[in-house]
């Protein structure tokens, strides 16, 4: 968008917005979930059994950087279990995928993480997920360039999270003292060559990994920067290649949750891991993560409150696998201002002025696609962003595709809250929008939208007064142009003719050659197409004109049969109660041959004003492609 479409400076205060409806979400679900009392905090460690259970957070990261947190999202917690997905993905990286599935299988195992269990055939630990092939995927990263395995995993979980992660000595201790079952674990394992070295030190180092501290927003960044495909949202650096990403995400899914990973991909059905600590993490490719952190486990070993969000939020937000949405181009297709983007009704030029400078500052969004939670969350942000520095907002809608339920509440909570800090919401819905915007004003067409704002703008300024019919001539597109006494000469030889609302001017006046000027009311130019059909593509308003162009000896046949019942391609139909001025073509004949002077003037004024409506529609048809124009500042 130019820089002299729209100032930049801010209008409104954000936080007179109000909470985003996607922080309202999660602040409902927390608030109806944090009663739960059911669960124990793990009893394996100190650390872990003393955990105050009451602590509970939620956790929302997008795949582009936006975080959304309700509750005890600060709280310091070991990453304990999900760990494993992490350091899975830096040994496929260290190893590459063949080496990694000769010692490590992708199956399901049924079992509880700690098995003590390999293949019979061979020996392999039925995936990374369980601590047997936990343990197998920290032996498999490599010390590298001088820094240790262990380092590079804490590298790895800092580099995901955008913040610098450290390992707690005093739970690295605890794990380490009571890891006597992982040890075995170790030991069986090399036995049977999976590990293929003493395995002390990997396993001191799997303790380590596991005992790195974080709080339930690093956690969500971990997981938004696996739904970014291993691109870190916030720093843009490649943490991870995708196909690593890939093969992550699929064990999470089928592996994940343990002996519980049937019913999560059910309830849930997203990738997710939990870890003792209380910690769960699930990803929605390409869109976003979510986390939680509630210390109390059930008999799986995962959170009660955590598994619990993540079900509500599945349901209540669409995340569900099987209602993902399709692949579709970015949901904030162009953002631009109504100053560029007029609407189709024709406006006398003391109004077309006064429009031009006071639509600077009103926004229209459009937006396109699939309307399911990462569309919604995106819309949502775009609307308060650009409220910030907008007037008024007019939220087009008319090329979205699938909407999810909650969607036209949460549309509905936003422009509220735009609303009570004082900058009006407009919203085009199209013809087959479901569902209730509350109290704001919503329209079936994106022309009706504008021209109610432009006629909102217009209201009590000096461009919309009442004016006489005679005033409202002299000072009319056409007439204008050509002084107060040769515009007399020619408003005698016109009539004034009223339609009523939702009807056609007449036959006998909207015949080839006539001009039409509107002196009170709207009226709309309809198109008749050559199957019948009636397009709008015009609006007029008091003190504009139109000509019909059309020769009387055009045969019938040539032309569609109008609403008049005789040919005509194009009508005027009144959008309110009408009152025209009217010039005949037998009183133009006469005008052209008794006063040539006046005719003449007439003849210019009317290509003068033709010259500006193909400027407008020009301008129009650049203001509407795609493509962001409202901060291009060029």
């Amino acid at each position: 968008m130019s820089s002299d479409s729209r100032s930049q400076q801010p209008k409104h205060d954000r936080e007179a917005f109000g909470p985003s409806p996607v922080d309202l979400a999660l602040l409902a679900i927390h608030q109806d979930l944090k009663g739960i009392t059911d669960g124990e905090p793990s009893p394996s460690i100190p650390a872990l059994a003393n955990a105050d259970p009451d602590h509970f957070g939620i956790v929302i990261a997008t795949a582009d950087g936006h975080v959304y947190e309700t509750g005890d999202t600060r709280v310091p917690f070991s990453i304990q279990s999900i760990s494993k997905a992490f350091t899975y993905g830096l040994a496929l990286e260290d190893r590459g995928f063949e080496y990694v599935d000769s010692k490590i299988d992708v199956e399901p195992s049924g079992d509880a993480f700690n098995e003590i269990s390999l293949d019979p055939v061979t020996h392999r630990p039925a995936n990374p997920m369980i601590n047997a092939g936990a343990i197998t995927s920290t032996w498999m990263v490599a010390d590298k360039d001088g820094t240790p395995r262990r380092e590079r995993i804490r590298r790895l979980y800092s580099a995901c999270a955008d913040r610098e992660l450290s390992i707690d000595d005093d739970v690295q201790r605890q794990e380490s003292a009571e890891g006597h079952r992982n040890r075995a674990l170790g030991w069986m394992l090399r036995s049977v060559d999976i590990i293929e070295e003493e395995p002390t030190q990997a396993l001191e180092d799997y303790f380590a990994q596991c005992s790195v501290m974080l709080d339930a927003r690093d956690l969500a960044r971990m997981g938004a920067t696996l739904a970014a495909g291993g691109l870190n949202p916030r720093t843009g650096e490649r943490v991870l290649e995708p196909a690593t990403v890939q093969r992550m995400l699929s064990v999470m899914n089928s592996c994940g949750m343990y002996d519980d990973a049937g019913e999560w991909f059910v309830r849930v059905g997203l990738p997710g891991k939990s870890g003792v600590g209380g910690g769960i993490i699930a990803v929605v490719p390409g869109q976003l993560a979510v986390a939680t952190f509630s210390p109390p486990l059930d008999q799986h070993g995962n959170s009660v409150r955590g598994v619990a969000a993540c079900e509500r939020l599945s349901q209540a937000l669409d995340l569900h696998f099987a209602r993902g949405p399709r692949a579709s181009r970015q949901t904030v297709r162009s953002i631009n201002s109504l100053a560029t983007s007029p609407s189709l009704m024709r406006r006398d030029q003391e109004a077309r002025e006064y429009l031009a400078n006071a639509c600077r500052d009103i926004a229209i969004l459009e937006i396109q696609g699939d309307l399911l939670f990462p569309g919604a969350e995106e819309t949502v942000r775009a609307m308060r962003d650009v409220a910030e520095t907008a007037e008024s907002l007019i939220l087009d809608l008319t090329a979205v595709d699938q909407v999810a339920d909650f969607v036209p509440r949460m549309l509905a909570n936003a422009a509220n809250g735009i609303q009570q800090a004082d900058c009006d919401v407009v919203v085009v819905g199209g013809e087959n929008w479901q569902g209730s915007l509350g109290e704001t004003p919503l329209f079936k067409t994106r022309e009706k939208a504008l021209v109610h704002v432009e006629d909102s703008v217009l209201a009590g300024s000096s461009a919309d007064r009442q004016a006489s019919d005679h005033d409202v001539l002299l000072h009319s597109d056409a007439l204008r142009r050509m002084g107060e006494e040769a515009a007399e000469r020619i408003w005698k030889r016109s009539t004034v003719v009223t339609v009523p609302k939702g009807e056609y001017l007449p036959p006998r006046y909207s015949r080839g050659g006539t001009v039409q000027w509107v002196l009170e009311g709207t009226a709309q130019i309809i198109a008749n197409t050559k199957d019948a059909d009636e397009r709008p593509i015009r609006g007029l308003r008091p003190g504009t004109v139109v000509m019909d162009p059309r020769e009387e000896e055009i045969p019938d046949a040539q032309e569609p049969a109008g609403p008049n019942g005789q040919a005509q391609a194009m009508n005027v139909r009144a959008a309110t109660d009408l009152k025209l001025g009217v010039l005949s073509a037998d009183a133009l004949s006469e005008l052209e041959s008794e006063d040539p002077e006046a005719a003449l003037a007439l003849w210019k004024a009317l290509a003068w004003v033709e010259a500006e409506d193909i400027v407008a529609s020009l301008q129009e048809a650049v203001g509407w492609e795609p493509g962001n124009h409202w901060d291009d500042q060029s």
